[in-house]
């Protein structure tokens, strides 16, 4: 059987860890209802929506319970929820999120990277500082060590977002000892990331459970896109077991998100990557960060 063929059956069953549906403060592909509806024909298992505006507990609900299919919400800690808010944390876990993202686009760390994403550049170049997770003697702040205290009680996932590789070694070691289970290395081999290889292995060493990588850094969504071989490379250096396959999809330019799954599937097999380990990626353990069993 061929790659594409193989990939289009593999979309069965997965879980897509990393969509941005509308409404949103972005131009958007789709809907929440209209993302839902797509991934249930597509025989997916699961979805998770992304905003970097707001938190999307509630919006997933109302989408799973519409198309009666499991939908997924959680929080970006920018500056429209307060930034490092230890109360719209605890409400976003009280809503069902899911997922806590530190700072994307408002990150001290993405701000200087902004060009990398064409579509936020015009919205972002501002002059506002950024939000950044350590203080002057290069520990967490106290605002960060209540919220890593909060996901590990809620046994929810702690993710990157758009922060510095040196911010995200501090958090996720701090997480792992407070009792955090589920830590997420956001697209680390992003234009705007760029970790190395061993720095992708330090941080795993450090206590996270997972890299997530996404096809949007393959697509002319970037500035700079990479190449798939980036991500192959990535992850035979760190292993399936450390690793997740999502989309970051839902831009106006790119496929829709169960398309933009085959083609990274598609992608992955192309490069030699083994089917099994894409299964691991795309479904097992983003099935075990959501709770779920399939």
């Amino acid at each position: 059987m061929d790659s594409r063929k193989k990939a289009k059956e593999m979309v069965t069953g997965s879980i897509d860890f990393h969509i941005h549906s509308g409404p949103d403060i972005f131009p958007r592909l789709l809907n929440d209802m209209e993302v839902a509806a797509q991934a249930k024909e597509a025989g997916m298992a699961a979805v998770l929506l992304k905003s970097h505006s707001e938190c999307t507990a509630a919006r997933a609900a109302m989408a799973g319970y519409v198309n009666d299919f499991p939908v997924f919400g959680g929080m970006a800690l920018n500056y429209s929820v307060g930034g490092l808010n230890p109360e719209a944390v605890k409400t976003a876990v009280r809503m069902g999120a899911k997922e806590i993202w530190m700072p994307t686009i408002h990150a001290a760390h993405y701000l200087k990277e902004v060009d990398s994403v064409p579509m936020f550049a015009a919205l972002l170049k501002s002059g506002m500082k950024g939000i950044y997770l350590l203080d002057d003697s290069g520990r967490l702040k106290e605002s960060v060590i209540e919220i890593i205290e909060i996901i590990a009680e809620a046994d929810i996932v702690l993710a990157t977002g758009h922060i510095s590789s040196k911010e995200a070694m501090v958090l996720v070691e701090e997480a792992n000892k407070r009792g955090v289970k589920k830590i997420v290395v956001t697209h680390p081999t992003s234009p705007m990331e760029a970790y190395t290889v061993e720095e992708m292995q330090e941080i795993v060493e450090r206590g996270a459970t997972m890299l997530e990588h996404v096809v949007n850094d393959t697509t002319h969504q970037m500035k700079n896109p990479i190449a798939p071989s980036v991500i192959a490379e990535a992850i035979r250096a760190v292993g399936a077991e450390h690793t997740m396959m999502s989309t970051d999809s839902g831009q106006v330019i790119n496929p829709a998100p169960t398309i933009s799954m085959e083609n990274f599937i598609y992608l992955m097999l192309e490069e030699g990557i083994p089917e099994e380990e894409i299964r691991v990626m795309t479904r097992d353990n983003p099935a075990r960060m959501l709770g779920l069993s399939l």
